[in-house]
């Protein structure tokens, strides 16, 4: 019996059994020489198994394809039919692990930034809702008294939108109220918008006169605050 160092003729269905030929290359036998050489396989210093011995053809070393998918976590089959070997990547149970690890960790943190989102929009409203009541005090304390009626000027909205009520009893103020001209009216509504916006400049401005015993709307008005325009009653102020 030859030893493995000696020189052996392999049929191409040998070969074929480690690195196959090109698909588009002619079909053909070929007797060649492979030398056995007692080549060893390290990967990362350490010794790689293989049930089939690697060999050397005019100066190629050939391996199993088998044996280094192992070594590198691939799948590999054969088809008989078309002579292909395929290889495709085989999932790998750590990487999948720290996926599942890392998807439940960025569900967390977006966890975390919603809450902290809320808490900001919370904390903001309530900065805005701060401002709204010291700026309506200031207008009541301004404009309460507005050619000796008893006016309540009211405010609600946010940063962006801020509605306005200015009430006035006609049930105690009426005779009073219908003596002020067009002109006094619109002024006060002038000065409550430019208060406004003085501390919300980007505020667009909604707002009535309301008689507050009957309920009713007397007048609406309206304050652009892009153009600084002022609507009492559908006209420009």
């Amino acid at each position: 019996m030859l030893k493995k160092k000696s020189i052996i003729i392999l049929s191409t269905l040998m070969l074929a059994a480690f690195i196959p030929v090109k698909t588009d290359a002619a079909v053909t036998t070929k007797n060649v020489q492979a030398l056995y050489n007692n080549i060893k396989i390290m990967y990362n210093n350490s010794l790689v198994p293989t049930d089939i011995e690697p060999f050397i053809i005019n100066g190629t070393t050939y391996i199993p394809v088998r044996m280094m998918a192992g070594v590198f976590n691939k799948n590999v089959t054969w088809d008989g039919t078309t002579y292909t070997v395929g290889i495709t990547d085989k999932d790998d149970p750590r990487i999948t692990s720290l996926q599942a690890e890392i998807a439940q960790k960025d569900a967390k943190i977006k966890d975390l930034e919603d809450q902290l989102e809320k808490e900001k929009q919370k904390n903001d409203k309530s900065d805005i809702d701060d401002e709204l009541a010291d700026l309506e005090d200031d207008l009541n304390y301004d404009y309460g008294d507005y050619k000796g009626l008893d006016w309540k000027i009211s405010l609600s909205g946010d940063e962006d939108d801020i509605d306005v009520d200015i009430e006035i009893d006609l049930d105690e103020y009426e005779d009073d109220y219908n003596d002020l001209s067009t002109s006094e009216k619109e002024r006060l509504v002038e000065n409550i918008c430019k208060d406004i916006w003085d501390k919300f400049k980007d505020a667009d401005i909604r707002g009535s006169i309301i008689d507050s015993y009957g309920d009713d709307e007397l007048h609406d008005f309206n304050g652009d605050a892009r153009s600084g325009d002022i609507e009492f009653d559908g006209d420009t102020i």
